[in-house]
């Protein structure tokens, strides 16, 4: 199988942090505001109104992006911890308990908790994470489990090509990647077997748009992730 090594570095510039826990994100309201008489309300003498239009027309951050923030923020925040602590206690900060993570990771590919329900439609990502997460560590699964596995991925099978969220569900580039790559790591000949190649390159031609670019799945958005997942399925 093919393994990946990734180096995560973060892509904010030096000095440019994510905002603290608590920090307004840039573009909302300031977090308490003063009440406004009305005459602080009519625009100061001489002003540009264009100006005030302009500030009205900035987009709002969405859900998604400030829940990012507050992560980022978290994040941040670790690795300042890091960073400041002494050598000695940074050893013990970054000893990676490797036998956790092996029973951890080999747990959840028999039995999961309810709270992962939300990943139901991602189950073929769940089976990648672990058993890559597993064969970074060096670790192999046992006959039964592997057996399972593949078992399981080929019920996420379209009888037309591609893999989905889970059975029965819609083909989907991000799944197909995930359940090509989990297949290919476990590496035995029926895993690999398993694979319907040629109606996979079935499905990957029709995500494939008359601009060149691929759909992630069947009236689905066009954007890079769709590129990637099928250059890469396919190049496996």
């Amino acid at each position: 199988s093919h393994m990946v090594r990734l180096s995560l570095r973060s892509s904010r510039p030096h000095g440019d942090r994510a905002p603290s826990r608590g920090t307004q994100p840039s573009g909302g309201p300031p977090a308490s505001a003063a009440p406004m008489d009305s005459s602080s309300q009519s625009p100061p003498a001489g002003g540009d109104p264009s100006e005030d239009g302009a500030a009205a027309e900035l987009p709002r951050l969405t859900v998604t992006q400030v829940e990012q923030m507050k992560v980022e923020a978290r994040v941040a925040d670790i690795y300042r911890v890091l960073f400041d602590a002494a050598p000695n206690a940074k050893s013990v900060m970054l000893e990676l308990w490797r036998d956790q993570h092996v029973e951890y990771l080999t747990k959840g590919l028999r039995h999961l908790a309810p709270s992962f329900h939300v990943l139901d439609a991602n189950r073929p990502w769940l089976c990648y994470w672990m058993v890559h997460g597993l064969a970074v560590l060096d670790e192999t699964l046992d006959d039964d489990l592997e057996n399972d596995i593949v078992d399981f991925l080929s019920r996420c099978q379209d009888k037309h090509g591609g893999y989905g969220g889970g059975p029965g569900q819609l083909p989907h580039l991000a799944t197909s990647y995930a359940a090509v790559n989990t297949l290919v790591t476990i590496g035995s000949e029926r895993a690999l077997s398993s694979i319907k190649r040629d109606n996979l390159y079935k499905f990957m031609l029709l995500m494939k748009d008359k601009s060149g670019a691929f759909r992630m799945h069947d009236g689905g958005e066009i954007d890079v992730r769709a590129c990637y997942t099928a250059i890469s399925v396919s190049f496996l």
